[in-house]
């Protein structure tokens, strides 16, 4: 094609110009020997001593000038044709890209290779397609999944209650010791249904990023001392053991509440997976700018936790743990969000059956 499809990368507009110069060329060479061939017969059948005729004088004087016009349109109506088709072939190409775009088509044709660019456009825009669709997908789903665990886990509590509440309503020869320990087990699911409201609630305020930082210069040592005086006497049958050396930086910039939550949070999970009369060990240091907690504890035998899920929405570890402490399943993606809303990291896993949670924080956050 003269060289045509020697280009590395032609444009698509070049080319068709082109191909009408090709096309313009070709047609005028054709015609113009066409023409001379037949000017050479027209006039070698005339007799030179015979009065012209009349298909001779309309040629001569009319005719010729009719053909070259002829020529002229065909060369011309053949320069619209290659404009038509090659007009036709580029929507085609970007029709295919729409329909690969809107799902209708699972591939897009060839395109050309100087369209190599807009073809590369259709693709990132079925990728973010694709991605808006799953994220709507997922959005969706945790929106189901967070009705239907609320419903769940508050359905219950509300069994629990409304029977026992019937049984001191109804029940005359009630005991006062049987009536304080039916009292006792409605005020236990009272609380808990309190703190399963306050989890959720979080938990969509997170989703939502409405909760607003209340940043204040926090001195580390006392809120970890603090804390651990609180939580030490409250953790059932567990040894809450603090480690906290001198810190280079003793104050940190963040929210005191949301890092509270998280402490609870953590502190929480590590005594729901670690045998009774354990140790719960509270790593306080400064790494890289930034502040470090560790929480460590070890975990029975028999406790089935994929860790790496941990941070996931609504996953419950062990289900034989479902029964006793039951949990929102938010309490680790609690932390996670929480951590990553105040700038932080957040890891957790497993090894030689001694879990830790990992929770990284920058020293100031503006």
């Amino acid at each position: 094609m003269w060289g045509i499809k020697s280009m590395d990368k032609k444009s698509y507009l070049v080319e068709s110009i082109i191909y009408q110069i090709l096309w313009v060329i070709i047609g005028t060479i054709f015609f113009s020997v066409t023409y001379i061939l037949l000017e050479g017969v027209i006039t070698r059948s005339i007799d030179p001593e015979t009065e012209l005729g009349t298909f001779y004088v309309f040629y001569f004087n009319v005719g010729k000038y009719i053909l070259m016009a002829i020529g002229g349109l065909l060369i011309l109506s053949g320069m619209f044709i290659i404009q038509r088709k090659r007009f036709n072939k580029y929507n085609q190409y970007f029709e295919s890209g729409l329909r690969y775009i809107s799902g209708e088509d699972q591939s897009m044709i060839a395109f050309h290779e100087s369209l190599s660019d807009e073809k590369m456009t259709f693709e990132k825009l079925h990728r973010h397609r694709v991605e808006l669709e799953e994220k709507y997908e997922l959005a969706y789903r945790e929106k189901t999944d967070l009705l239907t665990y609320l419903a769940h886990d508050i359905k219950t509590p509300l069994a629990n209650m409304s029977g026992y509440i019937t049984l001191l309503n109804d029940e005359e020869s009630l005991t006062d010791e049987q009536k304080r320990k039916f009292i006792n087990v409605v005020y236990k699911n009272v609380k808990y249904l309190e703190y399963l409201s306050e989890e959720f609630f979080l938990y969509l305020k997170l989703s939502l990023n409405e909760i607003p930082l209340n940043l204040v210069n926090l001195n580390i040592g006392i809120f970890f001392r603090q804390w651990e005086e609180e939580k030490g006497s409250l953790v059932d049958r567990h040894k809450l053991i603090l480690e906290i050396p001198k810190l280079e930086i003793p104050e940190i910039n963040t929210d005191p509440q949301l890092l509270l939550r998280v402490m609870e949070n953590l502190l929480s999970n590590a005594v729901k997976y670690s045998p009774m009369d354990s140790e719960i060990k509270i790593i306080v240091s400064a790494e890289r700018k930034c502040l470090k907690i560790y929480v460590k504890n070890i975990v029975e035998d028999n406790i089935n936790v994929n860790w790496s899920m941990a941070t996931s929405k609504f996953y419950r570890g062990d289900i034989s743990r479902r029964a006793n402490g039951n949990g929102s399943g938010l309490g680790l993606t609690i932390v996670n969000d929480v951590i990553k809303h105040l700038g932080g990291s957040f890891e957790i896993g497993e090894e030689d059956k001694c879990v830790c949670a990992e929770v990284s924080l920058p020293y100031n956050l503006n």
